[in-house]
């Protein structure tokens, strides 16, 4: 009985209604409220039609989102007086400039029909509830984004520059569409860039940034791209992301620059520092460490990490290795680190310490070196308690040249 009241309740909920393009431009415009139009596919396109019926024309969701919604229905095979009717509907409606990639997209308009940004794809959950939040959550972007668009034209009115400069930035941090003539805006406000934004709002893709200093050094320029690129780190205007694009764009002009090998390990490493979970920082850590690094999980260990190494002509005894990708938060629990020599000669047997903050946790020895015929050795670690700033150091002596791997596993 109780289902059944409950599946009589869901039937008859509260449902919104949705405007076609036209009607919805027209009250957007009238009410000066933001427009939410949803492109969907209602012959074709189950998750577009999931989305229209359970959130779209839900009144709950229409009352938080405080926007206008409407949509556009695009039928793939439709009758010919339901095509009519479809088109009549979507009159208004141009897919060019709309930012539509994929299906389902909705995009959101400002009262003066300029778009102001999009949620489709990637960014729009397959999922419903967690679709419905991200689509509250942009209307509140949008919302926020129609308010500093009244206090900037406050602003201009009173031709205060330094707060119009202050809101359109703040503006432009949403996580919305950058507006076309954004730059020209902000040249305007501070023809000089005292405040640094048009450095980092006029930033190139990064690619073009490294290609342009590969580029130079393989042409001999190495010198010009190297002060470039330095000029560029010195301007503090710079996020942290666009910085570690500056490292990885300098550690590749100097990869190509003879004589700078550690120069390039150490830009290469700096871009992983910088934004270590952006995609130049994931690149830089992985050719650092595939080139110029210590032994690491990603790539193990090789002929270049078992040579002698000499300090001030002197031969050492002994080679001491950091695993710098080791994760830096280590959950308590029984952990396992295993070595397995691939090629070349013996691995003497190796002390190991892991460390917290630099502090040694943990201290555990091979049982034997590393041979042809005994390639792999196995430690446990059991940590009572979860590290920070963790990282894993082997210390042993001098042996032959040698490659092999290290593996570190969490075990259940």
């Amino acid at each position: 009985m109780l289902s059944l009241l409950l599946a009589c309740a869901l039937s008859h909920a509260p449902t919104a209604d949705s405007l076609s393009f036209a009607e919805g431009r027209a009250r957007s415009a009238e009410q000066g409220e933001v427009l939410f139009v949803l492109v969907h596919g209602s012959d074709w396109q189950p998750f577009g039609e999931r989305l229209f019926k359970d959130v779209w024309r839900d009144a709950g969701f229409a009352a938080s989102a405080e926007v206008i919604l409407a949509d556009v229905d695009i039928l793939q095979d439709p009758r010919d007086d339901v095509r009519a009717a479809n088109d009549e509907r979507n009159k208004g409606w141009k897919k060019k400039d709309s930012g539509l990639r994929t299906y389902p997209s909705v995009i959101a308009y400002a009262p003066d029909g300029a778009r102001i940004g999009n949620r489709q794809g990637r960014d729009l959950p397959k999922e419903l509830d967690a679709a419905r939040l991200t689509l509250l959550e942009f209307a509140a972007c949008c919302r926020m984004w129609s308010d500093i668009g009244g206090d900037l034209a406050a602003a201009r009115e009173a031709k205060d520059t330094a707060r119009e400069l202050d809101l359109l930035i703040a503006r432009e941090r949403l996580p919305l569409q950058r507006p076309a003539k954004l730059i020209d805006e902000v040249k305007r406000l501070d023809p000089e860039d005292k405040a640094g934004h048009l450095a980092r709002l006029s930033f190139p893709y990064w690619n073009t940034l490294v290609t342009q200093a590969t580029a130079e050094a393989k042409a001999g320029k190495g010198a010009e791209a190297e002060e470039r690129l330095l000029g560029m780190l010195a301007n503090e205007a710079y996020t942290l992301e666009q910085r570690a694009v500056i490292h990885l764009a300098l550690g590749s002009a100097y990869r190509r620059w003879e004589g700078h090998t550690v120069q390039a390990g150490a830009s290469f490493e700096a871009a992983w520092r910088a934004a270590p979970d952006s995609v130049c920082g994931r690149a830089g850590i992985r050719l650092f460490l595939q080139s110029y690094g210590g032994p690491s999980l990603a790539f193990g260990w090789t002929d270049r990490h078992t040579s002698p190494v000499t300090e001030d002509g002197v031969e050492c005894k002994a080679l001491f290795w950091t695993v710098l990708d080791l994760p830096q938060t280590l959950e308590s629990g029984t952990y396992r680190l295993r070595l397995k020599r691939t090629h070349g000669g013996e691995l003497p047997a190796a002390h190991i310490r892991l460390l917290s903050d630099g502090k040694s946790k943990e201290e555990r020895a091979l049982a034997s070196a590393l041979t042809k015929t005994d390639p792999v050795q196995e430690v446990v670690f059991s940590l009572p308690e979860g590290l920070n700033d963790a990282s894993l150091r082997i210390e042993l002596t001098l042996g032959d040249k040698s490659r092999g791997t290290i593996e570190w596993t969490k075990l259940p």
